[in-house]
């Protein structure tokens, strides 16, 4: 009688060991996230582009450099004293907002919304109204390329921040950036008749005057209006701003005795849209000679996403080749985080 009691005594304190640990766990992944001193704080999550040899787009080094800023918007509904439209701006060390922030508390309802443009300022009338922007059609360098890149996060709620888990981590907002606008790359397939016929054509600088016409460089955006969780509504120009698009050359790969097809990538970023057949050409030249291809069928191009058009170039013609118009989503990797204090 004495072995079994002690056996169910055993079994009893085991029982609720196994309950307490559970406990404690329920408790840790219940803790709070919100600060302890009431300062509003941010980390900025960007997504970025999900093939590393492609360069047409804001990176998270690119953002975390000292003097960029994004705009951030945050909504209390019960009170403007704890309302705010702020600037947060990189030192060169963190993240800072150019004015002071707090909490109202920590069960107070916000909604928050932020965007980010190299070498533009969001006013708090444009995020209310929306922005008229464009894409600049010199897009011939990096440098010229990124700037026409526009980051968003639409508006998010946090309805209790004390028990928030995914937009509030370790007493720090999390801002989602996702890419805005649609990346557009045209690769071309120079033929081995090149090679054969003229093998000094075979060098980078011997492509020129690249250029995509027939696009609408004008956009609304409205950054407070979701087109979906990731974006802030971007809407083509209704009167289109027209623009031929200088692209950036972004790789080079010279033919050789062995593989006689040069290869050649140009990037570029345009407005979401859609583009009638006919509407669309990519012009260049090699040496002296000029070459166009114009599509035959509507192209649509959305938010957020990476398309490719891969052009075969022969002596006299340029052809779609046979993997033809191809598109992938522009971010599904997760970039580095950025903390902002």
């Amino acid at each position: 009688m004495k072995i079994k009691n002690i056996f169910f005594a055993a079994a009893a304190a085991m029982a609720l060991t196994a309950c307490s640990s559970d406990d404690a766990i329920e408790t840790v992944q219940q803790q709070s996230q919100f600060p302890e001193d009431g300062v509003i704080r941010f980390t900025t999550n960007l997504n970025d582009a999900a093939d590393a040899e492609t360069r047409a787009s804001i990176t998270s080094s690119d953002v975390n450099q000292n003097g960029q800023q994004f705009q951030v918007k945050i909504d209390n509904p019960n009170s403007a004293t704890y309302s705010y439209f702020n600037t947060v701006q990189f030192d060169g060390t963190e993240w800072r907002p150019v004015n002071r922030m707090l909490w109202q508390n920590d069960q107070q309802r916000i909604d928050v919304t932020a965007a980010y443009k190299q070498g533009k300022t969001f006013s708090d009338y444009e995020f209310i109204n929306g922005a008229s922007l464009t894409v600049a059609a010199d897009q011939s360098t990096e440098a010229l390329l990124k700037q026409q890149d526009l980051l968003t996060m639409p508006t998010k709620t946090i309805a209790n921040p004390s028990i928030e888990q995914t937009l509030l981590q370790n007493g720090k907002l999390v801002i989602n950036f996702y890419h805005a606008l649609a990346k557009l790359d045209v690769t071309l397939d120079l033929a081995n008749e090149f090679y054969k016929v003229d093998p000094k054509l075979n060098k980078a600088t011997d492509i020129t005057e690249f250029t995509i016409s027939g696009t609408n460089a004008g956009y609304q955006f409205n950054a407070m209006e979701t087109a979906n969780e990731n974006y802030g509504t971007v809407t083509a120009a209704a009167t289109p701003v027209a623009a031929d698009i200088l692209a950036n050359q972004s790789a080079f790969t010279a033919a050789t005795e062995t593989n006689q097809h040069s290869t050649a990538t140009y990037e570029s970023i345009v407005v979401p849209q859609q583009i009638a057949a006919g509407a669309l050409t990519i012009s260049f030249k090699i040496g002296t000679r000029s070459f166009s291809w114009t599509n035959t069928e509507t192209i649509t191009l959305e938010q957020g996403k990476h398309y490719t058009l891969p052009l075969t170039v022969g002596y006299d013609t340029v052809t779609l080749n046979a993997r033809a118009f191809s598109v992938s989503s522009w971010e599904n990797q997760p970039g580095d985080n950025l903390g902002t204090e």
